[in-house]
């Protein structure tokens, strides 16, 4: 895509997070030539005095969006490419496919369609891997979520590696529940391969995470979701997740998946240099309320998006995935927790980078950088703070 603009030049305003005072920078050919302090002088193509310019984000557990669906048998490279390119438009630079409990025959498949998505260097750029959400997580309905029964296995490296050489050896990072048999020799075995550890999807014992995490584990995911239903009010699997400071926190601030009260605590408990950001977005976010088969390709599963932006999976209270898109999620938590709203966007950026050892710049802002920013305003008639991107530039090339 060509960045419009006499000469491939295009200006943008606005005040970058972090900073009280507006900018106006010119863009060309992709590249920032210029930034100049105070908004600058005539009118910009993008943007004004009042806008925000924040960083490109990082999303690290997409299932799917806008219709494409990452699971199943029917999932080809092209669909990666449609959702790397949907994405960018919501200023997401980087994002991790995460392939969930199926049939091992449609988990290799999709495994297969992210290596051969991999070879198109557009999409190379923006994915650094795939997260294998399943199928090594608890049996037990709650801490299992949505995840279909019939498909979940104990942990196996055998089974691992079979998964990881069908990716092209790309898997980024794997959830684990920890109380399954032979889970720590597995999260050992992972960790030796240069594969991230996450828990999730469990109803693992303090015991038990505290001896995951000296086998390796460093990331929790979606904390708050895929537990049992009812809690022992001290003894249950979310309060040693949240002391322990050598895991990292992923957490869906839809203000579904967590209310807003839980969202603030889990952010101060972790603290905002130890908290992920991220979506779990599935095919139907970004379609129309209603009824719709399960993301997974079950036959006969069925999920419900809610006007709410709820997805439930039918005939129960149990979430399935969200209908999130992540610059939201970072507005969310700068209006309901402690962060400011720096904070949250490295929480959404900089911050899973570190953790996942992804080497990426996602919004530099000097003269010479390539441009990585998004340019938006908030619409202040809503009860939540809603985004109105008005320019987005994705590794130069402007999305939006």
């Amino acid at each position: 895509m060509d960045i419009p603009g006499a000469n491939g030049a295009v200006t943008v305003c606005g005040i970058p997070v972090g900073s009280g005072r507006p900018v106006h920078i010119t863009i060309r050919d992709g590249i920032i030539e210029a930034i100049t302090q105070g908004g600058g002088y005539g009118r910009p193509d993008y943007g004004s005095r009042a806008s925000i310019i924040g960083p490109a984000l990082f999303d690290i557990q997409v299932n799917g969006g806008n219709g494409i669906n990452l699971q199943g048998p029917k999932s080809k490279p092209g669909d990666v490419l449609e959702l790397t390119r949907f994405l960018a438009t919501w200023g997401v630079s980087k994002w991790v496919p995460t392939i969930t409990t199926n049939t091992f025959a449609n988990m290799e498949h999709a495994c297969r369609v992210i290596a051969d998505a991999l070879k198109d260097p557009e999409v190379a750029r923006a994915v650094p891997g795939l997260h294998l959400e399943g199928p090594f997580l608890s049996p037990l309905d709650g801490p299992r979520g949505a995840h279909a029964k019939r498909y979940v296995r104990e942990p196996s490296l055998r089974d691992f590696d079979k998964l990881n050489r069908a990716s092209g050896g790309h898997v980024l990072y794997t959830t684990v529940a920890p109380e399954l048999p032979r889970a720590m020799a597995f999260i050992e075995g992972l960790v030796k391969r240069g594969v991230t550890v996450a828990l999730g999807h469990h109803h693992a014992s303090e015991d038990q995470i505290a001896e995951a995490v000296d086998a390796g584990a460093r990331l929790c995911t979606h904390l708050g979701n895929g537990l049992a239903a009812e809690l022992d009010r001290h003894t249950n699997p979310l309060w040693p997740q949240l002391a322990e400071d050598r895991l990292a926190a992923a957490i869906i601030a839809d203000l579904h998946h967590v209310p807003p009260d839980m969202l603030k605590t889990m952010v101060r408990m972790k603290g905002p240099d130890n908290v992920i950001l991220t979506s779990d977005a599935v095919r139907i976010a970004g379609l129309k309320p209603g009824m719709y088969p399960h993301h997974s390709g079950v036959k006969g599963m069925m999920v419900e998006l809610l006007p709410s932006g709820r997805i439930n999976l039918c005939g129960t209270n149990l979430l399935s995935g969200s209908a999130l898109m992540l610059l939201q999620g970072v507005l969310n938590a700068t209006r309901e927790t402690d962060m400011t709203l720096e904070q949250s966007f490295r929480c959404a950026s900089t911050i899973p980078a570190e953790i996942l050892g992804v080497k990426a710049d996602f919004g530099t802002l000097k003269p010479g950088a390539v441009a990585n920013l998004i340019v938006f305003d908030l619409d202040q008639s809503h009860p939540q703070w809603k985004p109105v991107i008005r320019a987005a530039f994705v590794h130069g090339v402007q999305t939006v």
